[in-house]
């Protein structure tokens, strides 16, 4: 059973690491279990930093969580369905919880550099004003509801159900396959998955069909990064390699949709009625600018794709 302090503090099970798969005798199921154990620990770490307000605690506690649904997903034929769907599904309302203070950090960190772009006469004391005003609202809530999530039983019984998967996982026949072809399938698995959500993007009409699309392509990129840094300890060139080909499109496409939740977020506020004119003027200009951004990143997605190579894990 996985030890638990307080109501996070779940550690690592002794004498394990991330990289303790690695080796010509190891499954599959041992890679995909030290790489969920990783992430475990990870949430554990960064809880303590997400209740006082640490600096980046979110994201890291975000990162985890994101990891191990990808995991569940990766290697998801590996597992009992119902345990493993209950699991994510869990996971996803962490992650959920943990998203609206996140998003509202990047948000605003975004924001502060396309005011730094701005005229210093659109600078003003009412447009900072109302805006700190909007962000507050929006930082208190998701503070509200991260601490909530925190300090609730179903946490804890994640937690407690994170522990027994990792500690004796509800294993299927594939789980105790050799590791090196079975590793680099599963990989492969999720390329074509964004191979095909890139083709579903190029389909989709400009405007927001197609942001949603790349969205979609984002998240399936990031979860071949995921899967690629599983396999690290079984291919270490060819992973780390195939990371970073994922990490540069991601990180694309990651400017993309923060662009797109930008302006979300400054449309909403400029369709206040009770909103000052000069900042709703300031907004409107915002948004012209983060529209050009988002339009210069797909065309940089477009041409990191072409020279990125095939998407895949040699084996």
């Amino acid at each position: 059973m996985a030890k638990i302090r307080g109501h996070g503090n779940l550690l690592r099970r002794p004498g394990t690491s991330r990289s303790s798969a690695a080796g010509k005798t190891a499954t599959v199921l041992s890679v995909a279990i030290a790489y969920m154990d990783g992430q475990i620990a990870e949430l554990g770490t960064q809880e303590p930093g997400v209740r006082s307000g640490s600096p980046g605690a979110v994201h890291d506690m975000r990162a985890a969580t994101r990891r191990l649904r990808s995991a569940l997903d990766i290697y998801g034929h590996l597992f009992e369905t119902s345990r493993r769907r209950s699991l994510g599904h869990e996971l996803k309302w962490l992650a959920k919880a943990l998203g609206r203070s996140r998003d509202a950090e990047v948000v605003r960190e975004r924001l502060d550099d396309r005011l730094a772009e701005l005229p210093a006469k659109w600078r003003t004391e009412v447009l900072a004003e109302s805006l700190e005003r909007a962000f507050g609202d929006a930082r208190d809530a998701g503070h509200r509801r991260v601490g909530k999530a925190l300090k609730s039983r179903r946490y804890r019984r994640l937690l407690e159900d994170l522990g027994r998967f990792r500690d004796d996982p509800p294993t299927r026949e594939p789980a105790r396959r050799p590791a090196g072809t079975e590793v680099a399938a599963s990989v492969n698995d999720q390329a074509r998955i964004v191979d095909r959500s890139h083709r579903a993007m190029l389909r989709a009409k400009p405007g927001h069909d197609r942001d949603v699309a790349l969205h979609r392509l984002r998240k399936d990129t990031k979860r071949l990064l995921h899967a690629a840094e599983s396999a690290a300890g079984i291919h270490p060139k060819r992973a780390a390699a195939l990371a970073r080909r994922s990490r540069r499109l991601q990180k694309i496409l990651g400017n993309h949709q923060d662009s797109v939740m930008t302006r979300a977020f400054l449309e909403s506020l400029a369709a206040d009625p009770a909103l000052p004119e000069e900042t709703r003027r300031a907004c409107e200009k915002i948004i012209k600018r983060e529209e050009d951004i988002a339009r210069s990143a797909a065309r940089q997605y477009a041409r990191a794709r072409r020279t990125s190579g095939a998407l895949r894990l040699r084996r």
